[in-house]
């Protein structure tokens, strides 16, 4: 989801593609970082912020239903709902500001709510027609399964939602990012029903499709064949969406689609990846108008809007594997400059940024094998990508960032939570594994904060919001390189109350 005389995009796959497949000198994530509890290893490495133990008591359940009409699903406690009341009754009146946050984020966690039953009941009326038309008995779908425990389904999503809010919101309050771009700008597409029409349409077609090769659990292989990409990219369609990360079609549809599956909360998770960045911008006195920050596995580019409307001086890159989604990423940056800040200039013959040393540019590489050189880069995030990614690909991506790091650099991963982050969920959360995502299973035990000081990283601060995680690393300067153990320790036990301090009860 910036350098010096790149090397053209197919040279850069295939040294992406020798890269990854060729790892047997980079110390992986092997079965020794695989922990029962990952949570209890994090609280031994990483300064916790409070957002991690109010997760880890936060009683909703994970649910396996659209593949498994009789797995457990049990209703959260009944505390919720009046916990659910309180918190909308405390926050969302505070003031004008939360109001309209509060508003704005409702109605788009109604949309998406709407959007998902629209997707699961076609599916459903589709494959009833299909059956009746061959003559045949039809399958049991999602759409049933999720029927038969719907309360309880729609009651564990929202409070999710309603307490993710809350946290976004109180970060946005303490100053550590502006309010969601999107929502306070009111020309955005999203408010024209056209636009909004057009997307749920093309969300509709593709959620048949994706449901059908779900129910299935049949092949996966990805629409053509080529050695210029790691195998575990090329060969998969993750999730079962069309044609996996490599066309348009899938580019077009991708961010409704997982907005959707999160009830509208996604945009909510990801920005906690600012919390770090900005702690680390304050702590140090830095200039984000002379920083350089790389998001590496950017997709369509959405997240990077919101680093973008932050930073609107910051020097930054977008790098990803598929150029379907590298040109998303184009589209939707030039799309937020055109709202928020048509007079500046990118970089590019177009003003929208390309290839090209300046505000922005667009890099076709893994996040294993990047074409700029040593300690070039102030920053590097990381969103939603390791959990597809097989323990050799992770381990060398990891040594990258270190590489591509100044000393002092900022590493941040956002990604799913793991064993431990939400214990009730940890019976069943194994199960996203079967949404065609082959290395998740081992994604969630493996032990990030073992992996990171490996590769000479000192860990920094952990953050959980709802179903993601972000945690943070610094490269250490010279002189204390060798210090990377008891980091929590060594960080100090204090943390600023701007960032930290939050009151999430």
């Amino acid at each position: 989801m910036h350098f010096p005389g790149p090397p053209s995009l197919l040279q850069q796959a295939a040294t992406t593609s020798a890269a990854t497949d060729d790892v047997s000198h980079v110390s992986a994530c092997t079965h020794a970082l695989q922990v029962d509890s990952v949570a209890a290893a994090d609280a031994a490495n990483f300064r916790l912020h409070p957002s991690v133990e109010y997760w880890a008591n936060y009683n909703t359940s994970f649910s396996g239903r659209s593949l498994n009409a009789h797995a457990d699903d049990p209703a959260a406690p009944s505390a919720l709902a009046a916990d659910a009341a309180q918190l909308l009754r405390s926050s969302a009146l505070a003031d004008a500001e939360s109001a309209a946050y509060w508003a704005y984020h409702l109605g788009r966690t109604g949309f998406f709510l709407g959007a998902a039953a629209s997707g699961a009941i076609a599916h459903h009326l589709s494959t009833q027609l299909r059956a009746l038309a061959a003559g045949s008995s039809p399958s049991r779908t999602p759409f049933q399964n999720l029927s038969d425990n719907a309360s309880t389904e729609l009651s564990n999503r929202l409070y999710e939602a309603l307490a993710v809010y809350k946290q976004d919101l109180e970060s946005i309050k303490q100053g550590a990012f502006k309010l969601p771009w999107d929502m306070t700008t009111v020309s955005h597409r999203q408010y024209n029903p056209l636009f909004v029409l057009s997307k749920s349409a093309q969300f509709v077609a593709e959620g048949i499709a994706t449901l059908n090769r779900r129910m299935a659990q049949g092949s996966a292989d990805n629409w053509f064949q080529s050695n210029l990409y790691p195998k575990y990219y090329a060969d998969n369609t993750f999730h079962y969406q069309s044609d996996g990360w490599m066309s348009d079609r899938c580019g077009a549809v991708y961010e409704f689609s997982t907005e959707t599956l999160f009830f509208g909360r996604q945009d909510a998770m990801q920005r906690s990846a600012l919390l770090p960045l900005s702690q680390h911008i304050r702590e140090n006195g830095l200039d984000p108008g002379l920083m350089r920050v790389m998001e590496a596995c950017c997709g369509t580019g959405r997240f990077h809007t919101f680093l973008k409307d932050n930073h609107p001086s910051m020097s930054t890159i977008c790098a990803d594997l598929s150029p379907f989604y590298l040109a998303r990423a184009r589209d939707n940056v030039a799309y937020w400059k055109s709202q928020r800040a048509p007079a500046l200039d990118l970089g590019g013959m177009d003003g929208t940024g390309e290839l090209h040393l300046a505000m922005l540019a667009f890099m076709q590489c893994a996040v294993e094998s990047v074409p700029l050189p040593d300690g070039s880069l102030d920053a590097v995030i990381c969103m939603y990508a390791f959990h597809e990614m097989p323990e050799e690909a992770r381990s060398a991506a990891v040594s990258e960032m270190f590489r591509l790091l100044k000393p002092g650099g900022l590493a941040v991963l956002t990604d799913s939570v793991q064993l431990g982050d939400r214990p009730q969920w940890d019976p069943t959360l194994g199960a996203f594994g079967n949404f065609n995502e082959p290395h998740y299973k081992n994604f969630i035990a493996c032990d990030f904060g073992a992996l990171f000081k490996a590769a000479g990283f000192k860990c920094g601060t952990k953050i959980v919001a709802s179903a993601s995680k972000t945690l943070s690393f610094v490269k250490p300067h010279a002189d204390n390189s060798h210090n990377n153990n008891g980091d929590r320790a060594a960080e100090g036990a204090s943390v600023t109350t701007a960032l930290y301090g939050a009151d999430l009860n």
